[in-house]
């Protein structure tokens, strides 16, 4: 089974992080969404593209000095206004929604998403991703919190790191992948992600190759290469590997994540 990841929400359709992305992406069938979360300045968790925000009548500033309030002024528009991520978890957390993934450039940022999740039960419905310093404070303070390490260099991270963390996934660059590399991460015990995949035969490339999870902005496409609606085209037989249903990691003998 290849994990379908759809980057900010169904943005071929609607803005990143915005309320109606990701309903399109769940109606689409991905299994996980991936959000970008930042911190206001009064300590709320939301959702927005990016780190810089333009409010009327001020010049621009960083998403973490602005408060709430002055953030749901800076967007007229009702479908383009910034969620918070108590607003996300009331609609799209519970039953059968898709996991999230959690992007957060700063440990405070991960922390507070990761408290919001906990306080409201949803911590086994979120995996996080970021900076190696954010995910090395959320395992020092959550030991339990699902990760994925994010590697843009070829080949595995060290292993040090990689123990040090204890991810459920490695995400790296398409272009950096290939059966080798993909092979390599798994005998270390670990997950593949790909991203960002946009070209449908590329997409189908990667899972025969043996990829297990694949994020892209094209959500419609992935999923009906993942749900099997599409026909790929024909993979030769030493590219296909075993793959592991839901979250849970991938553990090698002896480091068996918990």
């Amino acid at each position: 089974m290849t994990l379908s990841i759809a980057l900010r929400g169904d943005t071929a359709r609607h803005p990143g992080n915005t309320l109606p992305a990701l309903r399109s992406a769940l109606r689409a069938g991905v299994d996980l969404v991936k959000i970008d979360v930042h911190l206001t300045s009064d300590g709320y968790p939301v959702l927005v593209d990016e780190r810089v925000v333009a409010v009327p009548g001020s010049p621009p500033r960083q998403v973490g000095e602005l408060t709430l309030a002055e953030l749901a002024a800076a967007r007229d528009d009702v479908e383009r206004r910034v969620p918070t991520m108590m607003e996300v978890l009331a609609e799209f957390c519970g039953g059968d929604a898709s996991p999230l993934l959690i992007d957060a450039l700063s440990p405070e940022t991960a922390l507070a998403a990761d408290t919001v999740l906990r306080e409201h039960g949803f911590a086994d419905q979120a995996l996080f991703t970021g900076p190696v310093e954010v995910l090395r404070t959320l395992r020092e303070r959550r030991p339990g919190a699902r990760i994925m390490l994010a590697w843009d260099q070829p080949g595995p991270p060290p292993q040090d790191l990689v123990h040090a963390l204890r991810p459920a996934f490695l995400g790296t660059h398409y272009s950096l992948l290939d059966r080798e590399t993909v092979g390599e991460i798994h005998r270390f015990g670990y997950r593949v992600v790909a991203w960002t995949v946009n070209d449908f035969p590329e997409m189908a490339r990667l899972i025969g190759m043996g990829v297990d999870a694949l994020a892209t902005e094209r959500v419609e496409d992935l999923v009906s290469l993942t749900t099997g609606r599409a026909q790929a085209p024909t993979i030769p037989p030493e590219s296909a590997s075993g793959h592991l249903a839901g979250l849970a990691p991938v553990a090698a003998e002896g480091d068996r994540v918990s």
